[in-house]
């Protein structure tokens, strides 16, 4: 069974929340004849944050060796909703990751939308 080219859908994961410092696991957007999109949104949601936390917002083009899609990480320092787009972006896979918590015991949940 094929897909049709112009059809277009929109994707949404919700990973685990993260409790300690980690990667989600990848959401696979470039599936032959199933997803092809390029255009993501991803909200951050951070909850009981001490100081800060830092997290990146990662992709891949095959889908083992992963780069940060922004031009440095992202330090949050408030509880609160977070929301980051990136559009024209050909990847393969995309994924959140809390690289560290500077104190506290925060939840850091990555929910992540593709087109």
């Amino acid at each position: 069974m094929s897909v049709s080219p112009i059809f277009s859908d929109t994707v949404f994961y919700y990973p685990t929340a993260l409790t300690s410092a980690g990667t989600t696991a990848a959401l696979s957007v470039a599936v032959q004849d199933v997803v092809a999109a390029t255009t993501f949104g991803v909200q951050v949601n951070v909850a009981t944050v001490g100081t800060n936390v830092v997290v990146r917002i990662e992709g891949s083009l095959d889908g083992t060796n992963f780069f940060n899609l922004d031009a440095s990480d992202k330090t949050l320092t408030a509880n609160g909703t977070y929301f980051y787009n990136y559009a024209d972006r050909p990847l393969r896979q995309i994924r959140g990751n809390l690289v560290s918590i500077l104190t506290g015991t925060p939840t850091v949940t990555f929910v992540i939308s593709a087109k």
